[in-house]
This record gives C-alpha cells, sequence and structure tokens, in this order.
C-alpha cells in the first residue's frame, strides 16, 4: 500500500531564533518519506542559512503567511499539506496522526483537521486561555495557524488555497473548509506553541486583541483594516534594549586554539576550546534583562553550536568579514540597529563574568564605547553605544598593540571611552598551565587598572 506523504509547509521571516529547533524535530519525518519546505518572505538573519540542509525545497515568496503558504503548496509533491508555525513543537508521530485521521476507514469524508495546542509559558493563565483557543476551534470548526492546519491536497487545490489578504487567512479558509467536511480535532497529544506573543506585549492586552479583531472581523471589517491595528502591537519595543555578542569558533581541530599546539594535539585544543565556551556560558546565562546572540564563524550548522543555541535559546548569525576587525564591526552595527547598548565577548578568557559584563552595560550610560583590555596588550571585551568602521580600521590583529591602536582610533572619532579592568585570556601553553591552577585556586583576582580615557 502507498505511503500517504504529508509536505510540511512553513512560511518564515527572520526566525533564526526558534527555526533550528522547529526544523531538527522534524528530520524523522523526511526520513521516513514525508517533505520538509521552507516559504521565506524575506529574512535578513540566518533563517536560510540555519535551514539549508534540513528542508527538501525553499523558495522565496512576498512577505505575508498567506501568500507564502500559498507558494510552498504549490511546489509541494505531498498527498498532505500541514502548515506549520517555524515555532512549534510537534508529535514524534504527527505524521500518523494525521495520515489516520483523514485516510482511516471511517474517516473517507473528512478532508482537513487541526491539533490543540498547549502553550509554552508557565503561567497559570497560559492553561486557562489554550483551553479556550482548544475549545472554541473544536465547537466552531475554525482553526488559527498556530495549531497546525492539514489539508489533503486535492481540496486545498479545489478552495485555490488561502485568500490572500494579510491577516485572518486561517479563519477564512477554515469557513471555507467546512462547507466541504467537518474537521477532525486531534486532541492529544498537542502541538507545544511558543507563548512569546503573550509574553511579550502582555498577557491581557494580547488576550484582548485577538478577541477585538476577531470580533471585527465577523462584523464584517477588512482584514486590512484589521492588519493596521496589529502590525503596531506586533512591532512593540522589547524592554531588554541591550544585547550580549559572544564571537566563537566552530570547534573543528586545527582551527581553533591553534597556539596551543604542539603542547596539545589539534584535537585536545579543539576539545580544550569546547570546555571555555561552555563555561562562558555557564557564568553569562545567569545576566539578566539582556538579549544573547551567538556569532560564528565559519560554519554555523556545527553540531556543537546547534547544541549551544539550542540550549541557551539564543539567535544565531555566521560572521561576515575579511578579518577580525570587519567581523566585530558588522556584529556590533547590526545589534545597534535595534539595541541601545551592545557588548562583545569572546570566550577565551576564564575570568570574564556576570559582574564584569554587567560593569560594562552600565558604564554604556555615561559613555560611547567600552573595553576589556587583557594582559597582552588586546581586550576581551568592547562595547558600544553607537558604532563606525574607523574604529576597527589599521590595526594589527593578534599583536601587543591591538588595545593601544583601538583607543587611538576611538579619540580620532572623539569617542568618550571607558576602559574596565585587565584580565587574561588563554591563548598560549603558559596561559594554558595558568588555567589549569586556576581550576585548583578559582579565587584569583583581576588587576584592577580601571580608567577613563
Amino acid at each position: 500500500m502507498k505511503q500517504t506523504k504529508i509536505s510540511f509547509i512553513i512560511p518564515t521571516l527572520n526566525e533564526a531564533e526558534h527555526i533550528s529547533l522547529t526544523l531538527d524535530q522534524l528530520q524523522p519525518l523526511r526520513q521516513r518519506g514525508h517533505e520538509v519546505i521552507l516559504s521565506d518572505g524575506g529574512s535578513h538573519d540566518n533563517t536560510l542559512l540555519l535551514s539549508k540542509d534540513q528542508i527538501d525545497n525553499q523558495i522565496n515568496s512576498a512577505a505575508g503567511r498567506a501568500v507564502q503558504m500559498n507558494a510552498g503548496a504549490r511546489i509541494a509533491s505531498g498527498d498532505i499539506f500541514c502548515f506549520l508555525h517555524a515555532d512549534t513543537k510537534i508529535p514524534e508521530n504527527i505524521d500518523e496522526l494525521i495520515s489516520d485521521s483523514l485516510t482511516g476507514k471511517n474517516n473517507q469524508s473528512i478532508h482537513w483537521g487541526f491539533f490543540n495546542i498547549k502553550l509554552s509559558g508557565q503561567n497559570w493563565s497560559f492553561r486557562i486561555i489554550e483551553w479556550l483557543i482548544n475549545k472554541r476551534s473544536c465547537l466552531t470548526h475554525v482553526a488559527t495557524g498556530d495549531q497546525a492546519i492539514f489539508i489533503d491536497k486535492h481540496n486545498f487545490k479545489k478552495l485555490n488555497g488561502f485568500s490572500n489578504i494579510p491577516l485572518m487567512e486561517d479563519i477564512e479558509i477554515s469557513k471555507r473548509l467546512r462547507k466541504i467536511s467537518r474537521p477532525v480535532c486531534i486532541k492529544k497529544p498537542a502541538l507545544i506553541t511558543s507563548s512569546r506573543r503573550w509574553e511579550k506585549h502582555g498577557i491581557i492586552s494580547t488576550v484582548f486583541l485577538m478577541w477585538q479583531l476577531r470580533l471585527r472581523y465577523f462584523f464584517g471589517a477588512s482584514p486590512a483594516a484589521l492588519a493596521k491595528t496589529y502590525k503596531p502591537h506586533k512591532h512593540i519595543k522589547q524592554p531588554n534594549k541591550q544585547q550580549l555578542i559572544v564571537f566563537i569558533k566552530a570547534p573543528l581541530p586545527g582551527f581553533c586554539k591553534t597556539r596551543l599546539t604542539p603542547y596539545l594535539s589539534p584535537e585536545e585544543a579543539s576539545i580544550f576550546y569546547k570546555t571555555l565556551v561552555k563555561n562562558c556560558f555557564n557564568k553569562i546565562k545567569v545576566i539578566k534583562n539582556t538579549d544573547i546572540s551567538i556569532y560564528t564563524y565559519p560554519d554555523i550548522n556545527h553540531p556543537f553550536i546547534k547544541s549551544l543555541n539550542k540550549q541557551y535559546t539564543t539567535t544565531c548569525h555566521l560572521q561576515t568579514g575579511a578579518n577580525l576587525g570587519e567581523r566585530m564591526f558588522n556584529a556590533l552595527n547590526e545589534s545597534l540597529k535595534t539595541y541601545d547598548k551592545s557588548v562583545l565577548i569572546g570566550t577565551d578568557c576564564p575570568q570574564l563574568d556576570q559582574n564584569y559584563i554587567d560593569h560594562a552595560f552600565k558604564a554604556l550610560d555615561q559613555y560611547d564605547m567600552v573595553l576589556g583590555p587583557a594582559d597582552d596588550g588586546g581586550y576581551v571585551l568592547v562595547g558600544a553605544t553607537k558604532i563606525e568602521t574607523q574604529l576597527f580600521d589599521s590595526i594589527n590583529w593578534g599583536t601587543d598593540t591591538v588595545l593601544k591602536q583601538s583607543l587611538h582610533n576611538a579619540k580620532k572619532a572623539a569617542y568618550k571611552t571607558h576602559l574596565l579592568d585587565t584580565l587574561w585570556d588563554v591563548d598560549t601553553p603558559e596561559d594554558y598551565i595558568k588555567y589549569q591552577n586556576l581550576i585548583q585556586q578559582p579565587t584569583t583576582q583581576a588587576t584592577s587598572t580601571a580608567q577613563e580615557t
């Protein structure tokens, strides 16, 4: 008997923070013969880069869920289309649940369906919200996009897909589908969908907005008019206005910590580098009111990088630029488009901790730039409230003049700069031995050289 093939179609727009986790869980389904299609609406983050090895097909489209989902459906080869949001956790046997519900012996007249949901947030109010969503959708036969609506291919094409409207496309197609057949509502296991919308904008205000939009739509308001109400809410700025950027390398033997060889073999140096990175993240994960982002090089899809991204729920980007200066400038420049303050660190400094980074962010309330000097003439941290290319021009990276040259550039740019305490990082075999001693004596103190220039 021929297997029923399902096409999982995911509309995306700047979903780098979530897409890897979503695609990871879909890989067993691909191995079982189903397909995953990404329909992107013009992402300018690393969504596409993170996805490229975990999907069967990708199509670029104009932005808008309806347009993107229709574009994905046009290239889909499955018998059933399932439309997933990029931040949804699915049951392991979602393919069996969908196939059985539409092609089972007693379900010949059912052509579409959806899942009950569970919101990811732990607040008790989310239990009430998800209960109301599930009850409403099962009683009214009207589903929302985060319930993984699935439709057999024949009837999706018969309806010409989603209506090309900026909002309410899920409700609109549900009303047309229920004229063809009643839906199947899969109650257990439920999908886990992100509660970020409620957490970002406030539970009460989000619930009020959603019900207001639905009520207005019921009484005939156009989706275009509703979209004008929805979009300002969608783009309210978050209270976290500072970002910590962590520069790391993919832990490839012979690529990272090369100055530790031949004291350590390339493989040993790579393992040690992973230890430094993990220690760094264990210290910075407790920093409050700060968004953390990984910038890696040269392989963003390395398993170690992906595990960090998953464990600490950070955003992940590929470093771009011909040298370290260009890569740092590009990362800080991108960050400062969104945040008021940005601090960039590496992972080679065992003394770098929450207090040190907090001090850096606090200093940026009064200064344009902050630097954390290293005792080898470089620095372990750089932060800024504004950024210009000349700050990183004509610097001899990897030498003992890096800090001096950076301060010179900052002075030429009329930047008010603050220096933190001097720390040390692990670059040489001597540093490695010092690190081993530090493990035995973790109370080593930084040399105090705090000053302003």
